[in-house]
């Protein structure tokens, strides 16, 4: 379990980083469940006192090999860590990082406990409506039935030796390693199913004799890496989120903030920025434009019953 502390969040210096929790002037984040479940402290990293220098010289500044043990090895590792820093301990920005692609490192019970924090994330409700199955305009169309990423899950389609080799590549990519997973939900069935299923949604999409009359057969949510036209194949049938609503909302928001008089004359980014990243940049609305889209997008897939890809 977590350990009873409060949980510090490091400052997000870097376009990489920027998650935007802290800038909370963009209404990017509903963080109020998480707040409400555990102890979160989200000024002592923006204050400079927990200083990598500082942390360093008491042991409780970790490296990326410490990082990993204190991962791998869950709880027992972390109760001993306690008693050596019983103050603070930095994590050093290594906390999700793992060898396995979109993979939490550590025991079953750490990797829960990851989860049960991830699970109190949700968007603002300004930006969750934008989602497509929650748009009224696409509501008991069946878009919310099934949702597709972008990566060619099914090429190759019947040629099993083209569509299950990628697929098989892709599905173990996202196990752990030793877990023995691999063989229970990587096996050739499973990735012919896959397979199967996609070659029955581009064939009976593109084939006028086997298309059914009942076209929410055929509609999904799409995220889109711009990797393949997909009006080629599925013009019509797919969806994708888009945050320009939600832009012009916002753009509004501050335009008429600004003509108030509510921002003074100092850097616009020192006005409304929190995290060390935002404080830095002088234009800030293209890294705004991107995160939205692309949380828009993720929160899409997940908020449909299945998920091909």
């Amino acid at each position: 379990k977590v350990l009873k502390r409060t949980l510090v969040v490091p400052d997000e210096k870097s376009d990489f980083e920027w998650t935007g929790m802290f800038d909370t002037y963009f209404d990017i984040w509903d963080l109020s469940s998480l707040n409400e479940n555990y102890d979160i402290d989200w000024s002592t990293g923006l204050d400079g006192s927990l200083t990598d220098v500082k942390m360093q010289a008491t042991g409780c500044l970790l490296s990326l090999p410490a990082s990993q043990t204190l991962l791998e090895k869950g709880p027992s590792e972390w109760i001993k860590l306690d008693k050596k820093c019983p103050d603070a301990i930095h994590l050093n920005y290594n906390m999700f990082t793992c060898n396995q692609q979109h993979q939490y490192c550590g025991d079953k019970e750490a990797q829960m406990e990851a989860y049960n924090i991830y699970s109190h994330l949700k968007l603002s409700p300004s930006l969750l409506q934008y989602i497509p199955s929650k748009r009224p305009q696409f509501t008991g169309l069946g878009y919310d039935e099934m949702a597709i990423h972008s990566r060619r899950a099914g090429e190759g389609m019947y040629k099993w030796e083209i569509c299950i080799d990628g697929t098989r590549k892709t599905c173990l990519s996202h196990m752990k390693v030793g877990s023995g997973n691999g063989n229970k939900f990587c096996d050739d069935r499973t990735l012919k199913g896959n397979c199967a299923i996609w070659a029955d949604l581009n064939y009976q999409i593109k084939s006028r004799r086997f298309f059914k009359p009942n076209l929410k057969d055929y509609k999904f949510v799409l995220a889109n890496d711009g990797t393949h036209d997909w009006d080629l194949d599925f013009k019509g049938q797919y969806i994708a989120a888009n945050n320009s609503e939600w832009l012009r909302d916002f753009g509004a928001r501050f335009q008429t903030e600004m003509e108030s008089g509510k921002f003074s004359e100092q850097p616009l980014a020192d006005v409304i920025g929190v995290s060390g990243y935002i404080k830095k940049e002088r234009i800030v609305w293209g890294t705004v434009d991107a995160l939205s889209a692309t949380l828009l997008d993720l929160f899409s897939l997940v908020d449909s019953k299945y998920l091909l890809g």
